[in-house]
């Protein structure tokens, strides 16, 4: 068995993704909040640590996801599944869910307050999200894809005008945040995105393609804080060190 106690909840969920449901059902943060010992992240929330390790050790028993094959990835591969992926999904689906909590709003509004504020919340997080993509794709992943090509041909490395790939890293890291942050405010102003007993067909649907794109945006953040980002900063020391 692995030494969970040592390890941080990113680097359990970069090894096996199957652990962020374990941690999310015990409201464990592993995307933006991850890098904390278990320990750590167990003692605020009065979870019993021997008894969460219990849990992802079974993991061991069973059959390896499909996902754990990312932390094998070259960072190239990883940028390009990234925003093949979860950038087309999130692109795709802004316009729906805000056409959605729209209608929603408008009908069920006055007896539920608290869809103003969640429209409110998601039209922030769609814009910032749209902003950070296209910075993602303009700026830091060519250049994460440059690096993987240098260092797999040898070639001499030249620094980018934002100095070190840590830079945009930060910002992005410090963006993720902001929306997690968002999403954990829209969960708790629906209950967990639970349908009240007036709820109609398209109110149900609103709330779990949101609960969806949050899920998604967990996965997402998860695998650029924990892996893609981890991996482009030790590939620049590497070319540094040339």
């Amino acid at each position: 068995m692995k030494n969970y106690d040592n390890m941080t909840v990113a680097e359990i969920v970069a090894q096996d993704y199957r652990a962020a449901d374990i941690f999310r059902e015990h409201n464990i943060d592993f995307c933006c909040g991850g890098n904390i010992r278990l320990t750590e992240a167990c003692n605020p929330l009065q979870i019993n640590v021997q008894h969460l390790i219990s849990q992802i050790s079974q993991l061991e028993t069973e059959p390896a996801d499909q996902t754990d094959q990312y932390i094998e990835w070259s960072p190239d591969l990883l940028a390009d599944y990234i925003e093949q992926t979860h950038h087309v999904y999130v692109t795709r689906n802004i316009p729906v869910i805000t056409a959605y909590l729209q209608k929603i709003v408008s009908v069920h509004g006055e007896n539920h307050p608290e869809l103003h504020r969640v429209l409110k919340l998601f039209l922030a997080s769609s814009e910032e999200l749209t902003d950070h993509m296209k910075r993602e794709e303009m700026v830091l992943f060519p250049f994460i894809r440059q690096m993987t090509t240098g260092v797999k041909e040898g070639r001499e490395f030249r620094k980018p005008g934002f100095g070190t790939v840590i830079n945009p890293i930060s910002r992005m890291m410090t963006e993720h945040t902001t929306e997690g942050n968002r999403f954990r405010e829209m969960s708790a102003l629906t209950n967990q995105y639970a349908a009240p007993s007036d709820a109609c067909n398209t109110y149900v649907v609103t709330l779990a393609k949101l609960n969806e794109f949050e899920l998604d945006l967990h996965k997402h953040i998860h695998l650029e804080n924990n892996i893609l980002f981890p991996k482009a900063i030790e590939m620049e020391n590497v070319l540094l060190s040339n």
